[in-house]
Order: structure tokens, then C-alpha cells, then sequence
């Protein structure tokens, strides 16, 4: 069951589990220990996910935030911004994704409406493809249905792919760099 703090986390995920291009979720992943300057600091990424880019698999951090809240003076903004050097030191990579980004063209009201017609799973297992309509019981869905889903899928590879060619830094106030 992933864990999530937020209600804008919990469409992060949604988002995440119809994109067919990420293979895993895991939240909480990792605690990131380093220093800056005198002062050790931890940072812990809301989500690790593994995703295919072309023909490879690629694990990526994933820090979700509510725009409103994401300000110049944040400590958020100020957490992330003081962990990116770090992250990227180490070879790891950090996007960002904003409640603004979940919520474009009714993303999360398409993606509450279909996930609330999909058959639930019965229980958590790896060797099953969780992009596939029913992956447990193999029922077909009408073709409304079907088509709607595709379009998620779709829709949600699509965000993925928009929020990973953005660069971090591009988010981060000013007033924090």
C-alpha cells in the first residue's frame, strides 16, 4: 500500500499507477543524509519510481507539492533547493511535479472516474502488469470504457514525460537560489 501525506500526493500516485511507462512506485524511498557547510541535513523524496525511457529503465525521485504552498519563503522550496546539489552529485535524479500539473485538462477528476470503475485488486503482487484494464480477473471493460482508459494511460505518459524534461530548477523561487 503506498503511503502518501497529501491529497495532491494521493493524484501523484494515481497519475503514476495508469502511466504504462513506470514499472514501480515506491513512496518514502530513501533518506538522503549530507552536509552543507556546518549543518547536516536529511532529505527524503516523496516518490522513487522506475521508469522506461527508450529502451532503458531508469529510477526517479519525485518531490509532489501544492503550488500554493510551494513559495519563495517555503520550506520546501528551501529543503529541495538545498538537497538538488547533493542529488545531483550522487547521480540521482529529482523532478518536481506541482497540483497544478495533476490537475490540467481534469487529469484527476478523469483519472478518480475511471479508477472508481476499474476492478479493485485483490491483493499486492509484482508479477502482474497493473496497466492493464483487469490484470488479476481479465475482465473487459465496454468500449467506452476501454477507450477512456487508453486515453488515461496515455494522457498520464504524456504529464510523466512533460515534468521529467523540466528542469528543477526552473520551479524553484527565486529568492532560494
Amino acid at each position: 500500500m503506498a503511503q502518501f501525506e497529501s491529497l495532491v500526493e494521493l493524484k501523484a500516485l494515481q497519475a503514476l499507477e495508469v502511466a504504462p511507462s513506470v514499472k514501480s512506485i515506491t513512496t518514502q524511498p530513501r533518506v538522503f543524509e549530507y552536509t552543507e557547510g556546518a549543518r547536516r541535513r536529511r532529505y527524503t523524496p516523496d516518490v522513487e519510481i522506475e521508469v522506461e525511457i527508450g529502451a532503458a529503465i531508469e529510477a526517479v525521485f519525485l518531490e509532489v507539492k501544492d503550488d500554493e504552498t510551494f513559495t519563495p519563503d517555503s520550506e520546501a522550496a528551501e529543503r529541495i533547493q538545498a538537497a538538488l546539489p547533493h542529488l545531483r552529485q550522487q547521480g540521482e535524479r529529482l523532478h518536481i511535479v506541482l497540483r497544478s500539473d495533476l490537475i490540467a485538462n481534469e487529469l484527476d477528476q478523469k483519472l478518480a472516474l475511471i479508477l472508481g470503475q476499474r476492478p479493485r485488486r485483490i491483493r499486492f503482487r509484482t508479477d502482474i502488469d497493473p496497466t492493464i484494464w483487469d490484470p488479476e480477473m481479465g475482465t473487459v471493460p465496454s468500449a467506452d470504457i476501454q477507450q477512456r482508459w487508453e486515453d488515461a494511460k496515455r494522457e498520464c505518459d504524456e504529464l510523466l514525460r512533460r515534468i521529467m524534461n523540466r528542469d528543477p530548477d526552473d520551479l524553484l523561487p527565486v529568492s532560494t537560489r
